[in-house]
C-alpha cells in the first residue's frame, strides 16, 4: 500500500462517505443484501462518484481500509521509520488508533469479512515493514494476525483492559522474542 500524504479533501470525504454508507448499511443487512443505490444515497453521492472509485462494494470497504491505514502509517511514525512497528509504545498506540476506527473493524468481522481485514494486514507488512526489517515474513504476518486477532477480541469484549495493559501482553509475546537488535 503507497502512501499518499496529498489526498483531495473532497475526494477523500467522498470515498469515507461511501465507507461509512457501507457500514450503515451492514448494520442493518447482511453485505450479499446491499445493493450500490443504497449506498449511494445513504453517501449521498452520485452513481457516477462511486464507480469512478469502485467496481463493487468489496472495493470500496478495501479502500476504505486503505485510508484508514495511511493515517495509520503517516501518525504512527512508520512512513519515517518502519522499526518502530514492534514497539510497546507503538503496540499501544496502533491499539488507540484502530480504536478510532472499531466500528469498521467490528462490522466486517461480524459480517464475516474477516478476510479484508488480514489481507490487509499482511500486504502492509509485505510492503512496508518486511524491505525495513531482516524478519522472516513468517514471524511478520504471525505478528500482523496475532495484534490484529487481540485488537478485535479486545474491542468485542468491551475494553475491559487498558490499552497499555494489552500492548504489554502483545510485547511480551512477540515484542521481546527477537533479538535484540532486530527490535
Amino acid at each position: 500500500m503507497k502512501v499518499n500524504k496529498d489526498f483531495n479533501s473532497r475526494t477523500l470525504k467522498t470515498r469515507i462517505a461511501i465507507g461509512n454508507a457501507i457500514l450503515d448499511e451492514l448494520e442493518k443487512k447482511e453485505f450479499t443484501q446491499i445493493r450500490v443505490s443504497d449506498v449511494i444515497k445513504g453517501a449521498d453521492v452520485s452513481r457516477m462518484s462511486f464507480y469512478r472509485y469502485y467496481e463493487n462494494l468489496y472495493d470500496a470497504l478495501c479502500d476504505y481500509l486503505n485510508i484508514i491505514v495511511n493515517g495509520y502509517m503517516i501518525e504512527g511514525g512508520e512512513v519515517d521509520d518502519p522499526s518502530v512497528y514492534m514497539k510497546l509504545d507503538h503496540i499501544e498506540f496502533s491499539l488507540n488508533y484502530f480504536d478510532r476506527y472499531a466500528r469498521y473493524f467490528l462490522v466486517l468481522n461480524r459480517h464475516g469479512l474477516y478476510t479484508i481485514l488480514i489481507d490487509a494486514v499482511n500486504e502492509y507488512m509485505m510492503k512496508n515493514i518486511l524491505p525495513a526489517k531482516k524478519l522472516h515474513m513468517y514471524e511478520l504476518y504471525a505478528y500482523a494476525g496475532g495484534l490484529l486477532n487481540a485488537f478485535l477480541k479486545w474491542e468485542e469484549g468491551g475494553k475491559r483492559e487498558d490499552a497499555r495493559n494489552v500492548a504489554e501482553m502483545i510485547y511480551r509475546l512477540y515484542g521481546q522474542s527477537q533479538p535484540a537488535e532486530k527490535i
